[in-house]
C-alpha cells in the first residue's frame, strides 16, 4: 500500500482506484462539536483525496466514521460546501455519489472533464488553488481555476508576440534577442517616498492605497514571520499584475508612518529574511528569459523630531514578464505503485494549457482534449478515409 504525507493510503489489487483516508468525523451536528484544528485537517485530507481522483481518472474514497450520524448518508454542509467549491458546481452528483454501508462511508468519485453541461468553461484540472494572486483596486485577488486559465493564456499570447517582435527587430537591426519589461507605471508620491531616507513618526503620507501601492503594519510580535507570511500573495500580485509598492509600517486606514520600534527589528536581517522568502516563490516562463522576480527592498528610518525610533519596510516590486505564484498550486493525481503526489508548477502549467494540436489540412480531430479527463490525449484522422463511419461504429459502438 502506498501511503502519501497526509496519511491517505491508496489500496492495491482493486479493480478502481480506492483511496482510504481513515476515520472521518461525518454529520452536520458532530462535526459542529469538533474541537480545534480536526474539522479543516479532515476537510483538507478529504479534498486532496477527491483532487486527485478527479485528476486521474476517478476511484472511490473510503472512510471510517467515528460515530453514528444522525442522518444516514449526511457528510456534513462544510463537506459538501468543499466539494463543491472543489468543482466549482452547484451540483455534486456531476463527479460524485455517497453510499454508506455500517461504519463505513464511501465516495464514488467520476473523471475530471473540462467540458460541461450547461456550456460553461471549466479548468483542464482539478485543482485546490492555483495559488495565483493579482491586485484588483487596492487589494490582492485569488484568481480561481477559470480566472487562472484566462491568465495564463493572456499570458503566453504576450510572450509570443513579445518573441516575434524581437525576432523581427533582430533580423533587421541584428539586436540580440530579449525580451523587454515594461517599468512600473509609478506614482510619482510612493515614488518619492521611495527616495527618502527617513520619516517623521506619525506622519501621514499624501497618498493612499492603490493598485500599485499596498499598506501593512508591522506586527507587534514575531515580525519577521509576519513579514514571510505576506510576502508571498502580496509580492506575487504585485508582479502578475502592474507592479506597485508594499509599504510595511504604515496604517491603511490613517496613512500614519508607524513603523516598528528599533529594539523589535533588525534591518539587515529583514531584509535577508525577504530575499528569502521572494528567491522561493515559484515562477514560470512562456518566453525565453529565465529572469527573476525584479524587486527592491529599502528599509527607511523612523525618527522622532531628530532621534532613530525604528524603520518602515517598502518594496518596490516590477511587473513579472511571465508568471508569478504564491506557492505551488494545490493539485494531486494518483497512481496505485506511486501513490499520491502533488503536481510540480511546471507540470501545473502544462496540463492547464494542454491544448488540442494545430492539424496540417489532411487530418481532422476525432477526440478534443476541450471534453476529455485530465489524462487523455487528442485522437486525429486523415480526412476522407474510406470506411471511417463502418470502422468507427465497430470499435466504438452506440451504447
Amino acid at each position: 500500500m502506498q501511503r502519501n504525507s497526509c496519511s491517505l493510503v491508496v489500496e492495491p489489487y482493486q479493480p478502481d482506484l480506492v483511496i482510504d483516508i481513515g476515520k472521518i468525523t461525518l454529520g452536520e451536528t458532530n462535526r459542529n462539536n469538533l474541537q480545534g484544528n480536526q474539522k479543516q485537517q479532515e476537510k483538507e485530507t478529504l479534498l486532496q483525496a477527491a483532487c486527485a481522483l478527479l485528476n486521474s481518472g476517478g476511484g472511490v474514497i473510503r472512510m471510517e466514521m467515528t460515530e453514528e450520524v444522525e442522518h444516514a448518508g449526511e457528510l456534513g454542509l462544510d463537506l459538501e460546501n468543499a466539494l463543491r467549491e472543489l468543482i466549482q458546481s452547484l451540483d455534486l452528483e456531476t463527479f460524485f455519489e455517497t453510499k454508506q454501508y455500517r461504519a463505513y462511508f464511501y465516495i464514488f468519485v467520476k473523471s475530471w472533464s473540462s467540458g460541461s453541461s450547461d456550456g460553461s468553461f471549466m479548468a483542464r484540472i482539478c485543482s485546490l488553488s492555483p495559488s495565483l494572486y493579482r491586485r484588483s483596486g487596492t487589494s490582492k485577488w485569488p484568481m480561481d481555476s477559470r480566472a487562472a486559465f484566462d491568465f495564463l493564456k493572456t499570458k503566453k499570447e504576450r510572450a509570443k508576440q513579445s518573441i516575434v517582435h524581437t525576432l523581427n527587430e533582430e533580423s533587421s537591426s541584428s539586436k540580440t534577442l530579449r525580451v523587454t519589461e515594461r517599468d512600473i507605471s509609478e506614482p510619482n508620491s510612493a515614488f518619492h517616498v521611495f527616495q527618502k531616507d527617513w520619516l517623521a513618526f506619525q506622519e501621514t503620507l499624501s497618498f493612499p492605497e492603490s493598485q500599485t501601492v499596498e499598506f501593512k503594519q508591522f506586527s507587534t510580535k514575531h515580525i519577521q514571520e509576519y513579514v514571510k507570511n505576506i510576502i508571498p500573495e502580496y509580492i506575487s500580485a504585485f508582479a502578475n499584475t502592474g507592479g506597485g509598492y508594499l509599504f510595511i509600517g504604515v496604517d491603511d486606514k490613517t496613512k500614519k508612518v508607524l513603523g516598528c520600534s528599533k529594539d523589535k527589528v533588525d534591518p539587515v536581517s529583514l531584509k535577508t529574511v525577504i530575499d528569502k522568502e521572494i528567491s522561493k516563490l515559484p515562477i514560470f516562463h512562456f518566453c525565453s528569459s529565465n529572469a527573476p522576480v525584479s524587486y527592491e527592498t529599502k528599509v527607511i528610518e523612523v525618527r522622532i523630531v531628530s532621534e532613530l525610533y525604528g524603520y518602515v519596510c517598502v518594496l518596490k516590486v516590477e511587473p513579472f514578464c511571465c508568471v508569478v505564484f504564491s506557492r505551488a498550486p494545490s493539485s494531486w493525481m494518483v497512481e496505485e505503485r506511486k501513490g499520491i503526489y502533488p503536481l510540480t508548477t511546471e507540470e501545473w502549467v502544462r496540463r492547464m494549457m494542454d491544448t488540442d494540436p494545430e492539424l496540417p489540412e489532411a487530418f481532422e480531430s476525432q477526440l478534443s482534449l476541450s471534453d476529455s479527463p485530465p489524462s487523455c490525449r487528442p485522437v486525429y484522422s486523415k480526412k476522407g478515409l474510406k470506411h471511417k463511419c463502418d470502422l468507427q461504429q465497430y470499435f466504438f459502438p452506440a451504447q
